[in-house]
């Protein structure tokens, strides 16, 4: 098999893995939504949304998630990239827009893991979270 078959595998590989954490993230919000809202009709001041709730239903996806997060680290490492089948264009050539994207991708990717990285260090993902409750709670109209 050559480097475009290794190639193609694997970001068949890598999307299988995205669309399946997106899928398995979707039920477990729809899961834990109509448990909590279940709970809240028992109880009226039961959060729909708790942190141990949402930490229950994301610890079983989080090691495919990083498997996720390990593949595309892995194939920006090491140029995994989809072959362009452009023909060029009669009168020239197609532009290959995409030769200093891979730094700017990189410092982005870097940059992101930092910040977040920061956020949980400093306490921030605690208001965030509490924030986000609110907003679907009392905004959106959730519970």
């Amino acid at each position: 098999m050559g480097a475009l078959g290794k190639n193609k595998l694997f970001l068949l590989a890598q999307s299988i893995v995205c669309i399946l954490v997106a899928v398995l993230l979707i039920v477990a919000v729809v899961g834990l939504y109509r448990d909590g809202a279940t709970a809240q009709a028992e109880n009226p001041l039961t959060w729909i949304f708790s942190r141990e709730s949402v930490a229950e239903r994301l610890r079983p996806i989080a090691p495919l998630f990083f498997v996720g997060i390990g593949l595309a680290m892995t194939g920006l490492i090491l140029g995994v990239k989809e072959e362009n089948n452009c023909k060029p264009v009669k009168c020239g050539t197609v532009k290959n827009r995409t030769s200093g994207g891979k730094t700017v991708r990189t410092a982005l990717l870097i940059a992101a893991v930092l910040l977040i990285a920061a956020g949980l260090f400093n306490g921030s993902a605690k208001d965030v979270y509490g924030k986000a409750v609110k907003v679907c709670t009392e905004c959106v109209g959730l519970g």
